[in-house]
This record gives C-alpha cells, structure tokens and sequence, in this order.
C-alpha cells in the first residue's frame, strides 16, 4: 500500500521577496551617495511595492456521494484511497457507496497522516457501525453472508486542507482475492430470506482443512454454513479450544433442523481461533456436506 507525496517546497515567495527588497535597499542606497555628492539635495522617494499576501488556502474537493457504485478489484481494497470512476448501478459493478462519515475530531486535524493508526481505526469503526442497518439482517446472517466493508480516505493532500471524510463501500467476496458484481439493489438485501442462497459462504473442501477455501455459493464448493453460533459478545475474552470446540456439539441438531432431517447428512463445525478472535471473529459454523 502507498500513499501521496507532498511536493518539494522550491523557490519559497519569502526567500524570493527578502531578496527583492535586499536589492531595492542597496540602489536606493547607491542612489542617495550619488545625490548627496553632487549636492543636488533633491531626493526622489522609490515608489511603493504592493504588499505580498498570503493566498487563500484551496479548498478540498466536495466528498463523495452516498448511493453510487463503482468496479473495483481486490487490490483496490487494500488502498488508503481510490478515485475509481463512478458507474451506473444498472451496469456491471462490485461495490456500493452506502456511507460517507466526517471522522471524530480527536483523529482528524491538521498534521496527521492517514496512514496513522488511530485515524485506520477510527474508519474501519465508523463504517462498520453503519454497516448492520443499511444491509439489513441480524447478526448470524451477516456472519453468514460473504458481503463485508471496505473504506476509503482521500488522499493526504486533500486530508491536509480539511477533507476529513470517509467513504464506506459494500463489496462481495467471490473468493479469497475475487470480488464478485453486486446486485443492483442492495439496501436491506440479507433481510430477504433467500439471499443466502447466493451471498452465504460455502468453502470449495473440507472447512478448515488445509487447502480447503471459503468461496461465496455461486461458485463450485462441497460445504455450506447453514448456521453461525456466537462465542462471545465483542467484550468477552477468547473462551479457548476446549469451550469453543464443544460448541460445535450442537450442529447435528442445528443442520438438521435446517435441513428438516433426522440424519442422513454429513455435517461439520469450524471456530475461530485465538487469533483470530483477537480481530474480531465470534461466530463459528455449522457446515453441510453438499454438492450444490
């Protein structure tokens, strides 16, 4: 990832008018000797110079708009900032502008770089806040979908005059590096029953296996996660292999219900891991061997 430079300050108007006036001082010096020895006794006053002011400050470019969709790709979201032309939402396109926030004051003032860690925090926080209610759905179905947030900041240039906003996109994961088009209406999409069907997660082996991958279920896969079990609220500490692994004793009865079958299905479970709860995870799931 890398962001704007600013450009080299050359030819500083101070340097250039100490100079100027450095250079007026020594002729009109020159010329008083030059009156007074030939004892004229005239002496003729240098007109004045303007005074030089400071140009006002450029404003910053309007922030985005809400609303609007653009073609991304994968590498674009891991960039501090994005200038992707904007797209009709009828077209083809893989990411949605649902929020544009001003950042908190105590992260956004003059002199930081968007790079800074606090102000990286304090976007993710801002669009994931934002996040539940445009998408619709309670939180296992969320955990449940293969949409997820990604932000943007303006570039450090415009960030320096005063744009302290953040862009808040929706994308969907098609694999692990492969965003996938998005719907043309997306607002409350995972309030509909049936957008699992294509939004949820399937993996394309055995979860948690190595070589196995998640993959949205539009894409070939042998595992769907019909349920997500929470092990904690946002607060709680890691509850640790053994706690989180005998969780997963309830999948038999959770897939089955799903499904409305008394046996006769495979089923499996994956947890987050300590490291992962430490970014955030606390959902694990419940997976049906599937060939569809």
């Amino acid at each position: 990832m890398s962001g704007s430079t600013r450009p080299p300050r050359v030819n500083s108007p101070v340097v250039l008018l100490l100079a100027a006036l450095l250079t007026v001082a020594a002729c009109s010096s020159s010329e008083e000797t030059a009156s007074d020895q030939a004892g004229d006794g005239a002496r003729t006053a240098a007109p004045a110079r303007p005074d030089k002011t400071t140009p006002a400050p450029k404003p910053p470019p309007p922030p985005p708009e809400t609303g609007r969709c653009r073609n991304l790709n994968f590498a674009d979201i891991s960039s501090f900032s994005n200038h992707r032309k904007e797209l009709a939402c009828g077209d083809a396109h893989t990411a949605y502008t649902f929020a544009v926030e001003t950042l908190p004051d105590e992260v956004a003032f003059d002199g930081v770089d968007i790079h800074n860690d606090a102000v990286q925090t304090a976007a993710a926080q801002v669009c994931n806040t934002s996040f539940p209610a445009f998408i619709g759905g309670d939180a296992p179905t969320r955990a449940l979908a293969r949409l997820t947030v990604t932000y943007f900041l303006p570039e450090q240039g415009d960030f320096d005059r005063g744009a302290y906003w953040v862009r808040c996109d929706v994308v969907a994961l098609r694999s692990a590096q492969m965003l996938a088009p998005l719907p043309r209406d997306v607002e409350g999409i995972l309030d509909d029953e049936g957008a699992l069907s294509k939004l949820g997660v399937c993996s394309n082996g055995e979860p948690g296996a190595q070589g196995s991958a998640l993959v949205m279920c539009t894409e070939p896969h042998t595992y769907r996660a019909l349920s997500a079990l929470r092990l904690g609220d946002d607060n709680a500490a890691y509850p640790g292999d053994d706690t989180a692994k005998s969780t997963g004793e309830q999948c038999e009865e959770v897939v089955g219900d799903v499904l409305g079958a008394e046996g006769g299905f495979t089923y499996s479970w994956t947890y987050p891991s300590a490291a992962d709860w430490a970014g955030g995870q606390r959902f694990g799931y419940c997976w049906n061997q599937t060939s569809n």
